[in-house]
């Protein structure tokens, strides 16, 4: 079975109204301040309505737009699996695969020499290992599923549900066009990379994801928090906002009542923002899409930005991180309803 974003959202099981709202969908507490947001990413400059929670404060828009499917190129899941020489693959895999198993002193290392490997360090860091059962829910059509093939990590296998077929690889299923729903087994890792955000049934994605945990395993959410000093200083310039394709922007509590109320809890938070919350949002600023060529994100940061600017960015963002400040969170959920965080 398939859907359409249409069809996912006006599905079964959702948590109340997605249409015009009242009240808070994850707490019920009374929506507040009221922001425009304009589609920056690529520039259409549409106009969505959104409203942030007087209690929790997420942040959530008012009402998915129908047809949220052409916000949504043909391209926008893309990643080409042959793109990568079989050498290079081999070679990177092989690198993550160190990162993932070496001892302490020699990972320790590896890190001074891995800068684009920091997602496979930070798996290390929660005890990944390659016998390590991981589902990565909105996998688009697979490339990090194949890094982590690639790392050994063999077991893992990535869910889509508007893809157009199941992808295959080898000869093997990469990544399912199915829902949470509709998906079976038991994992000791499900990772949510950036797409919890696009979900208008949050509290029901994180429900059906503790059904296929294993015993012992946990949740990782990746995921933008107006918890951050972007937000309160750029608001609706903010880059992470990305309206309309951004349902939910959680505040670190809200985060932790959606995850509570399926029966889970924040076991640790930390932060992994990058200088983009700063460029990116200055360029929204200055009415520059993400997909203008003179953007941050296509490396014309020296036309938008002299080096000593892009420098404080960058030094801001680690302090922010360090104080739980940035504007993009890592979250590791477990299965229970305590209300006790370790932060790192």
């Amino acid at each position: 079975m398939t859907v359409t974003h249409a069809e996912f959202i006006e599905g079964k099981g959702r948590s109340g109204d997605h249409g015009a709202i009242g009240v808070c969908r994850i707490c019920g507490g009374p929506l507040a301040r009221a922001f425009r947001v304009r589609e920056m990413m690529f520039g259409t400059r549409e106009e969505f309505q959104y409203h942030q929670c007087a209690d929790c404060d997420c942040l959530q828009i008012d009402a998915v737009p129908a047809d949220i499917g052409r916000h949504y190129p043909t391209d926008y899941y893309s990643y080409d699996l042959s793109r990568h020489h079989q050498w290079k693959r081999w070679r990177r895999g092989l690198r993550r695969r160190w990162i993932l198993t070496a001892p302490g002193g020699v990972s320790s290392v590896l890190g001074v020499f891995s800068g684009s490997d920091e997602l496979f360090h930070l798996y290390r860091s929660i005890g990944v290992k390659p016998e390590c059962r991981l589902l990565d829910v909105g996998a688009g059509s697979g490339g990090h599923v194949l890094e982590l093939r690639d790392a050994g990590v063999a077991a893992a296998i990535g869910l889509d549900p508007f893809l157009k077929q199941d992808v295959v690889v080898d000869g093997e299923t990469l990544v399912y066009r199915r829902t949470l729903k509709e998906m079976t087994g038991a994992f000791d890792l499900i990772t949510f990379h950036h797409s919890l955000e696009h979900m208008p049934q949050q509290i029901e994605a994180l429900a059906e994801s503790m059904r296929l945990l294993a015993d012992g395993g946990r949740i990782l959410v990746r995921i933008p928090t107006v918890t951050s000093e972007a937000f309160e200083r750029y608001q609706e310039d903010w880059v992470s906002l990305d309206a309309p394709r951004h349902f939910f922007l959680h505040s670190h509590r809200s985060l932790a009542i959606a995850a509570s109320k399926a029966g889970l809890r924040i076991s640790r938070l930390w932060c992994d923002s990058t200088s983009i919350q700063f460029m990116a949002s200055e360029q929204y600023g200055r009415d520059i899409p993400l997909t203008d060529p003179r953007s941050s994100a296509f490396g014309s940061r020296g036309k938008l930005f002299t080096r000593s600017q892009r420098r404080e960015f960058e030094r801001r963002t680690r302090a922010l991180n360090r104080a739980l400040r940035g504007d993009s969170i890592c979250a590791l959920l477990s299965v229970g309803t305590s209300d006790r965080t370790q932060t790192s």
